[in-house]
C-alpha cells in the first residue's frame, strides 16, 4: 500500500470502551490528541462504560462486559455497520475482542493491531490462534507496547514499540490527607494478586485501600467483611489518584502485566511503590528494592519501611524523569503519525 497523506487520514480507533484500564484510557487520549491534530480521528467503544466525557467523532456501542454469544453478534453487527459509516482507511485494533471483530471485517482497511500484553487470548487460546491466523492473512501490521519485544504471539513481526500514554490526572484534597497506608489499583482478578496487599495490611495493621473492579470483588468483599473499617474497596473510578495519599504505598502483585499503566501513573505522581517480582514488572528497570517474589517478602519489606512512610521506597528522581518523557502524549501522539502515515 502507498503511503497515506496525513489530510486524506480517515482513522477508526476500536477500544473494549471508552474508560477502563490502561488500554482504554491510553486510546482515548490518543484519539483526542489525533483530533487536536486536525486528524479524521473515530472512536468506537463496543462495551458500555460509566463516563460522562462528551467528546466527538467517539461511538458508543450497547454491549455490556461479559455478554453472551448473542449480544455479542449483535454487537458486530453494530460495530460492521459504524465502520461502514466511517469507511476509515487505516483502522486500529485493541485487545480481544475489537481483533475479534477486525478479524471478521469484509472492508479493505489496513489494519493495525495493538499487543497490550504478554499472555494474550488467556483461558481462550484456541479461539485466539483462529483470530490471529484470520489477521494474518489480512496482512495486518502490529504495534507492541511491551518493550524488548520482537514478536507476536501468532502474530508475526512487530512493526514499532510505542508504548501507552502517560495522562496527567488532577489531584484533588484527598491527596493531602494521610489516606491508607497500602493501595492496590487495578483489576480484582486472580492474576491481579489483590488479596496479597490486604493480607499484608492484616498482618501488620495498616489500612488499605482498593480502586477497581472484577470477579474477586464481591468475594473478597464478604470475606474480609468483618475488617471494613480497615479495608477499603472503592470500586472503579476514572481518576483514583484524586483519592489516593501522596504517602500511601502502592503495591503491584500481578503475576504478570502488560505495559504497566498504573506502575506509571504512581510513579509519576510521586508515591512510593513496589513491585512483583517477575519480567514483566522488571522491565521498568528500578532498584532492586522495588521489587519482591512472594506475600512474605512483601510483608518484610512493607514491615521495615512503614516506621518512615516508605520514603525510600519512592522511584529516583531521574527515573521518574525518564519515564516521563518516554510517556508523552506529544511523543508517542507523532511516532504514532509516522507509523500510520508509512502504511
Amino acid at each position: 500500500m502507498e503511503s497515506i497523506a496525513e489530510d486524506s487520514l480517515v482513522l477508526a480507533i476500536i477500544s473494549n470502551a471508552i474508560s477502563g484500564g490502561g488500554a482504554e484510557k491510553s486510546m482515548l487520549a490518543l484519539h483526542q490528541s489525533f483530533l487536536e491534530k486536525g486528524l479524521r480521528s473515530n472512536l468506537i467503544c463496543l462495551n458500555q462504560a460509566e463516563d460522562m466525557q462528551e467528546i466527538p467523532n467517539v461511538i458508543k456501542l450497547s454491549r455490556t462486559w461479559k455478554s453472551g454469544v448473542i449480544d455479542t453478534c449483535k454487537n458486530y453487527l453494530e460495530f460492521n455497520k459504524s465502520i461502514r459509516t466511517i469507511n476509515p482507511n487505516i483502522i486500529i485494533l485493541n485487545c480481544e475482542l475489537p481483533e475479534l471483530y477486525g478479524a471478521m471485517l469484509l472492508k479493505k482497511s489496513k489494519i493495525i493491531c495493538v499487543e497490550h500484553t504478554t499472555r494474550p487470548w488467556k483461558g481462550k487460546k484456541l479461539l485466539g490462534i483462529i483470530v490471529r491466523v484470520f489477521l494474518k492473512c489480512k496482512k495486518v501490521g502490529w504495534v507492541t507496547v511491551i518493550n524488548k519485544q520482537h514478536k507476536i504471539w501468532f502474530g508475526g513481526r512487530v512493526l514499532a514499540f510505542l508504548p501507552n500514554p502517560y495522562i496527567r490526572y488532577p489531584r484533588g484534597q484527598g491527596n493531602s490527607k494521610k489516606g491508607a497506608d497500602l493501595t492496590f489499583v487495578g483489576g480484582l482478578k486472580p492474576n491481579k494478586r489483590p488479596e496479597w496487599v490486604i493480607e499484608t495490611g492484616l498482618r501488620l495493621g495498616l489500612s488499605v485501600q482498593l480502586f477497581g473492579t472484577g470477579v474477586l470483588r464481591p468475594h473478597l468483599e464478604n470475606k474480609y467483611l468483618e475488617n471494613s473499617d480497615q479495608i477499603k474497596f472503592y470500586g472503579f473510578l476514572s481518576n483514583p489518584w484524586n483519592s489516593i495519599s501522596s504517602n500511601s504505598l502502592v503495591i503491584v502483585p500481578s503475576d504478570y502485566e502488560g505495559d504497566g499503566m498504573v506502575v506509571v501513573e504512581a510513579v509519576i505522581s510521586g508515591n512510593p511503590i513496589l513491585l512483583r517480582n517477575n519480567m514483566d514488572l522488571r522491565r521498568f528497570e528500578f532498584e532492586d528494592k522495588h521489587f519482591f517474589n512472594d506475600l512474605d517478602e512483601l510483608t518484610t519489606i512493607v514491615s521495615k519501611n512503614t516506621k518512615s512512610r516508605f520514603k525510600n521506597l519512592v522511584v529516583s528522581k531521574s527515573s521518574t524523569l525518564n519515564l516521563e518523557a518516554d510517556r508523552s502524549l506529544q511523543k508517542i501522539t507523532n511516532a504514532w503519525l509516522r507509523l500510520i502515515c508509512s502504511q
